[in-house]
């Protein structure tokens, strides 16, 4: 529960954490606070427009911020264009979230919740969140996914209203999530994003902290850096690999592959040493003739050397 940023506290949001925003003229006073309440504000809702828009600014500057027939606008605080510019289109109470579920609206109240919300009542029937919920409209049909520019800015601006609230990432919903009736903001006709996994991108956004926008890193950046790292941390973590060794397994049964390959050089050099250090046995030609003929008529004798030499190869490793 808190009480509504102003517009000047709003755009002092959008400025700490580098968010590209356009004002739509008149935006700051633009509302329905006459016919109903706004505020205590408990979250922020996403949407989506519901169609593909090629002019960002003209759709929040008319259709966004006049309103459809029946319904007057604003019907946002917040636009997003498929360059992720963020528009400001309103300010107080705005015709976005409609009725939903009371059930939900305890849940983002306490966040105490896990995975996707599942409302049980729609706009008709449910309690008012245009007074109680901030919204994005976010300027596509819902029916594909966003950008990456709109889904980057979503991000960002949802943890600029976190920061400024100290709420966690269960504070922001989709509006599918609030109503029954609804499924925004989709990803593909008639499917509802994921919201758990845009909550947890949300809580990234904001452990990360306000950067500028042209510091922050693309997806592609990110995906390079963890290339990177990965190989290392995997060749070095202890768990992955079972101790081969007998003798301590017992104590640690199991190993970094850093460590096994360590472990076998040290064998291979130790091996190589002692057979360096082997007195050299010198046999007259005659012996290796009397040698060679007995092995070849007793198999068995074969066997019996490369056992003899095999213990003898191990007692020198042992030691």
């Amino acid at each position: 529960m808190a009480t509504p940023m102003t517009a000047t506290q709003v755009v002092t949001q959008l400025k700490k954490w580098g968010i590209r925003y356009v004002e739509i003229p008149g935006w700051a006073t633009h509302n329905r606070n006459t016919v109903g309440a706004w505020g205590p504000v408990h979250g922020f809702v996403w949407h989506h427009t519901g169609v593909d828009v090629s002019d960002a600014a003209g759709y929040a500057a008319g259709t966004l911020y006049n309103g459809l027939a029946g319904l007057p606008g604003p019907l946002c605080q917040f636009s997003i264009g498929a360059d992720g510019t963020t528009y400001l289109v309103g300010w107080g109470r705005a015709n976005h979230a409609g009725g939903g579920d009371p059930a939900v609206l305890a849940h983002v109240i306490n966040e105490d919740y896990t995975g996707q919300l599942h409302p049980t009542v729609g706009n008709r029937d449910g309690v008012d969140g245009n007074a109680r919920f901030y919204g994005v409209e976010i300027q596509y049909s819902g029916s594909h996914e966003m950008t990456a520019a709109q889904y980057a800015a979503a991000r960002r601006l949802s943890a600029a209203i976190l920061d400024f609230h100290g709420w966690s990432e269960k504070s922001v919903i989709a509006h599918g999530e609030w109503s029954s009736d609804k499924w925004d903001p989709g990803y593909a006709p008639g499917k509802i994003m994921a919201m758990p996994g845009v909550r947890a991108d949300v809580l990234a956004t904001l452990i990360a902290g306000p950067l500028q926008e042209d510091d922050m890193p693309t997806a592609a950046e990110i995906a390079a850096e963890v290339a990177k790292t990965l190989p290392q941390a995997t060749w070095l973590t202890d768990g992955f690999v079972k101790n081969p060794n007998p003798a301590t397994a017992g104590d640690n049964p199991y190993i970094a592959p850093a460590t096994g390959l360590r472990n076998i050089e040290i064998v291979v050099r130790r091996t190589e040493k002692a057979l360096a250090e082997l007195p050299a046995v010198e046999l007259t030609d005659q012996q290796i003739a009397t040698l060679a003929a007995a092995v070849a008529a007793n198999p068995a004798l074969a066997e019996l050397i490369a056992e003899k030499v095999a213990v003898k190869l191990a007692e020198r490793l042992a030691e």
